[in-house]
């Protein structure tokens, strides 16, 4: 008898495993449209403003699976592997989501009417690492390593694309104005690099741990 009350009690305190999963690959659909309309924004030589209305719902959509993945795991006894890991990794999914979205609202706010040298290319790689997280997220279980070592990869290319942007923009430019709001862009896009990078780091963390 006192066997199956234990069942029972932890039964409800034990989530599916699917649930978890099922949010974490629904929130990296979101941000795979993210930064392909990033992309979209940062590729075009006339910049599509409209773009980034369909940016904002989809990072409205990651915040609240997020709070919803955290609220569970603050309610559930058993996950289905290390909470911390967990915790890390919608977090640094949700930071990459706001940073997109960041970044994107900065070509409204400075008013950026037409595409800033190099933005096209990173942007093109941030949409490359999140659709090889989207591979190793889907199939966590699996142990994707080649997908988070690519991540890794792409964020290496990025950073050398980075650094060239910032020497062509400050020998290039020589509206001081222009040139900080430009920077800050580049440097914005970078960050997302490294926070995509940092989420295959988690993801790796996982594999290791559950080996």
């Amino acid at each position: 008898m006192f066997q199956l009350l234990e069942n029972l009690m932890l039964k409800g305190l034990v989530p599916k495993e699917e649930k978890y999963f099922e949010e974490f690959n629904e929130m990296i659909s979101h941000i795979s449209e993210m930064a392909k309309y990033a992309n979209q924004l940062f590729s075009s030589d006339i910049i599509d403003h409209s773009l980034l209305l369909k940016i904002k719902p989809l990072e409205q959509r990651c915040d609240e699976l997020s709070s919803k993945i955290i609220k569970r795991l603050n309610k559930t006894f058993i996950t289905p592997f290390d909470r911390e890991d967990i915790f890390a990794l919608v977090k640094r999914l949700s930071n990459i989501s706001d940073m997109l979205l960041g970044v994107s609202n900065r070509v409204e706010t400075f008013n950026i009417q037409k595409r800033i040298k190099y933005t096209d290319k990173i942007s093109a790689i941030i949409l490359q690492q999140i659709k090889e997280l989207g591979v190793a997220i889907q199939d966590i279980k699996a142990r994707r390593i080649n997908e988070c070592k690519a991540v890794n990869d792409l964020e290496a290319e990025a950073d050398k694309i980075y650094q060239l942007a910032n020497k062509d923009l400050f020998n290039e430019e020589t509206d001081a104005i222009t040139l900080i709001k430009e920077k800050e862009i580049l440097d914005i896009l970078e960050s997302i690099c490294d926070k995509c990078q940092s989420a295959a780091n988690i993801i790796l963390s996982i594999f290791i741990k559950n080996n």
